[in-house]
Order: structure tokens, then C-alpha cells, then sequence
């Protein structure tokens, strides 16, 4: 059973379309019920486990939501200011100084046009090595291009770094996204299990729960019409 109705059947309460506050508080709805019926001991680890969840649930959790635009933005300004300083040290440096040498070869192989054309790694690795190769050579360029190609290298690294702490975090974030809305759901749907055996009748279990947010937000889906 593919998809979403795979979700449905295996747990409905997984599959509720609310906002975080909103899922909460109708968990929070079936605990206060459950308690104030007094149902029982056979009910008490199912309610336990069903607080245990709520207090794990942050309903203000909305890191999923962020996008990684900002960290890729910074790396690409980072990586165009790199390879301009170095088509800039290649015209106004390295060929009018080097390029009757050996040593010119080895420069030709850090071009610009090369290392916009390597992926994210490569070009971080390919860069160090240019760096070095700037130091070896700062006595025969006759100037200190070393120390502005550091600076702009170390702020290559840093937007790298950046970009990839941010990945992690978003990533850690829906992560717990799907967890803590799931310990949530899966002790409600055993809650759930216990009041059928418990009623014969659906009205009375479905007494102990609270769906109106989910109503509501379907109704607002349905006014607002499709997106495009």
C-alpha cells in the first residue's frame, strides 16, 4: 500500500496535517482526558508514555523550514572573489614575471578557467596547493602575493565550513522533526487501541480526542484553492 495511505492505515494519528503548536495540544487534549476518565491501571503506562512524549515534542521546532541559500550564497561569493584574485595575480604577476621559466608551467596549471571547473572539494584542495606555490615563488613574482591569497583562501574554507555546519544542523533539525512527532502519534495510537478494547463504541473513543485543527486546516486548504 504506496504512500500516503500506507501512513494512514499503519498510524492516522502520524498522518494528522496540523501545525506543531496544534499537534501538541490535541496530544495534550487525549492526555487530559484519559486522566480526568479515570480508565484504570491498564491505561496508566499508555498515558505515561503518551506524557513522556508531549515533553519531548518542541512545538516552536521550525529549523526544517530554513533553506541553505544563505551558506551556498557566501560560498559563491567567496569562490568568485578567490578566482578573481587569481586571474588577477596571473595577469598582473605571474606571466609578465614567470613565463620564460619552468616554474611558469606549474602556475598554467592553477588557471582560473581549471579551477572554476573543479567541483566544491577539489577546488579546495587544488587552491591550498596554488597558495603554497605562491609562497614557494614570492621571491622570483617580487611580491607578496602569499599573504592576499591566504586571506582569500581562509575565507573560502570558512564558507565552506560554514555551509556545511548549516547542512548538518538542517539536517539534525528534520530529523527531530520526525521523531518527536512520532513518539507523539505512536502513543497515541496505543492509547487509542486500549480505549477500542476497553468501548464498544466509536463515538465514545473518539470522545478522548480532539481533531478540530486538522478540520480546520483542511478547510483553509480548501478555500485557499491549489497552488501553483
Amino acid at each position: 500500500m504506496p504512500g500516503a495511505y500506507a501512513t494512514y492505515f499503519d498510524n492516522p494519528f502520524l498522518a494528522l496535517r496540523m501545525a506543531r503548536p496544534a499537534y501538541k495540544a490535541q496530544a495534550e487534549y487525549a492526555l487530559r482526558s484519559g486522566r480526568e476518565a479515570a480508565l484504570g491501571a491498564a491505561f496508566a503506562p499508555l498515558l505515561a508514555e503518551l506524557e513522556t512524549a508531549i515533553a519531548g515534542f518542541d512545538e516552536n521546532l521550525t529549523d526544517s523550514r530554513q533553506s541553505t541559500a544563505g551558506g551556498t550564497d557566501a560560498f559563491r561569493q567567496a569562490r568568485t572573489e578567490w578566482l578573481e584574485f587569481v586571474d588577477d595575480a596571473m595577469k598582473d604577476y605571474v606571466t609578465p614575471k614567470l613565463r620564460k621559466l619552468p616554474i611558469y608551467a606549474d602556475f598554467k596549471k592553477f588557471g582560473k578557467s581549471k579551477l572554476a571547473a573543479l567541483p566544491q572539494p577539489e577546488l579546495l584542495t587544488t587552491s591550498k596547493a596554488l597558495v603554497a606555490l605562491y609562497l614557494a615563488q614570492q621571491a622570483a613574482l617580487g611580491t607578496d602575493l602569499a599573504t592576499g591569497a591566504q586571506a582569500k583562501y581562509a575565507a573560502l574554507v570558512a564558507a565552506d565550513d560554514s555551509r556545511d555546519t548549516q547542512d548538518a544542523n538542517i539536517a539534525d533539525a528534520r530529523l527531530d522533526l520526525t521523531d518527536d512527532r512520532a513518539a507523539i502519534a505512536r502513543a497515541q495510537r496505543r492509547f487509542k487501541a486500549q480505549l477500542e478494547l476497553t468501548f464498544d463504541s466509536p463515538e465514545k473513543v473518539y470522545s478522548f480526542f480532539d481533531f478540530s485543527a486538522s478540520k480546520e486546516a483542511k478547510k483553509a486548504r480548501k478555500k485557499a484553492g491549489p497552488t501553483a
